[in-house]
């Protein structure tokens, strides 16, 4: 186990993974063809674990940073692409202000002369007069060659490249295992798929989610890969695949690790065939360890919510100008919740409102410091994850 916490890193850094950058990748895939959306995870060219199946990794692999919740009806893990979102701000930020300058440089040598026969450029200002036709022209060939540039850019960033689903969207996605109705809620976009309820026992894990011929490129540059769930077509001859797509969940490697997108996959697979069996992960554990334990340490779980500067950068590890730019992000976001009538907390609450019965770690350990924890809260809190010293003062409340 040790060996392999070496490989947990906050969040993995790749340009597919923009919030919802695989889940928006394969859609748009799948729109043109169901061919291409298979070929895009090497869906046909690759086994397929399913979850009766054992064998596909020596033990199991707790990932850090991505558990939203676990207890004895569900265990529920993060989507891929949320640490890189203060990067896809600052760089969208960038384009965006590059376009408008150009703009404007355009519109001060091209367009305002006609409307109001004055050229403008920076600071300058003048009266148009003839010997300016040579600034006008420029402004209508060059500066306007440059503003179409820049809106190409633009729709490239958000719309070809997936920056879209950083902004103005769930800010995150979620994944919830239900061992009780032995059902996969997921939550995301519309346009990444939308809210589906998938059959536990249907699904396929798929451990490389990327093409053939980009296996040499992804094991040279060590790119992280996450671990992909594939629910296949109810049919296996309906040419249109109905129900067929996919899961992405959060491997959070910070290199290319099959044996940690493997064992990820056993982790939960063991969880939803036996449920959590330790109550903690004993110290230097065996790489065969295959048992889930029912109190998850801090360091593998994050906050369920809208979180704060501060708690990003507790959680995200990052510094300088990137916790604003996250914070800018997350100002057009809202939090997906999990609709009622799914019923897909099975008695024991919600992480937002119960964390400590849900064994939302981090969600209770922010909401303790804020003194949002009623005081049995804090005492099960103390017993689950504190000190005994910090169990006798709970108590004495």
């Amino acid at each position: 186990m040790s060996r392999r916490a070496e490989r947990i890193s906050t969040r993995s850094c790749t340009p597919d993974e923009i919030m919802f950058g695989r889940e928006y990748e394969y859609v748009r895939a799948k729109r043109r063809s169901v061919a291409r959306s298979r070929e895009l995870l090497n869906i046909d060219g690759q086994r397929r674990w399913r979850v009766e199946e054992t064998g596909a990794a020596e033990g199991v692999f707790i990932p850090g940073r991505c558990i939203y919740a676990q207890n004895e009806a569900y265990l529920e893990l993060a989507n891929p692409g949320f640490g890189v979102q203060s990067l896809v701000t600052s760089w969208a930020l960038l384009v965006l202000l590059g376009c408008l300058f150009t703009t404007w440089l355009w519109y001060g040598l091209a367009l305002h002369p006609l409307l109001f026969g004055r050229v403008f450029f920076l600071s300058w200002n003048e009266p148009y007069e003839s010997a300016m036709l040579t600034l006008v022209i420029g402004g209508w060939t060059v500066m306007l060659l440059f503003v179409a540039g820049f809106v190409f850019f633009v729709v490239m960033m958000f719309i070809g490249l997936g920056a879209r689903t950083a902004f103005f969207s769930p800010l995150r996605g979620r994944v919830r295992f239900n061992r009780k109705t032995r059902q996969v809620y997921v939550l995301r976009p519309g346009y990444c798929g939308g809210d589906k309820v998938f059959a536990w026992d249907r699904l396929e894990a798929v451990l490389k989610p990327f093409p053939a011929r980009m296996e040499p490129k992804v094991v040279r540059y060590e790119q992280a890969q996450p671990l992909v769930l594939y629910h296949p077509p109810f049919s296996a001859d309906d040419t249109s695949a109905e129900g067929e797509d996919v899961i992405f969940i959060e491997s959070a490697t910070n290199t290319y690790f099959p044996e940690g997108v493997a064992g990820l996959w056993e982790y939960i697979r063991q969880y939803m065939e036996e449920g959590p069996s330790v109550d903690v992960i004993p110290p230097n554990a065996p790489a065969s360890f295959k048992q889930v334990p029912r109190y998850l340490p801090p360091a593998y779980s994050t906050y369920c919510g809208m979180p704060s500067t501060a708690q990003c950068r507790l959680e995200m590890d990052v510094s300088f100008y990137l916790p604003l730019y996250m914070a800018l992000a997350q100002s057009t976001c809202s939090w997906a919740r999990f609709p009622k009538e799914w019923e897909s907390d099975s008695g024991i609450g919600e992480p937002e409102e119960r964390p400590v019965q849900a064994g939302a770690v981090m969600t209770a350990m922010v909401y303790r410091a804020e003194g949002k924890l009623a005081n049995a809260d804090e005492a099960e809190f103390m017993r689950r994850w504190g000190t005994a010293e910090g169990l006798d003062e709970a108590m004495a409340r």
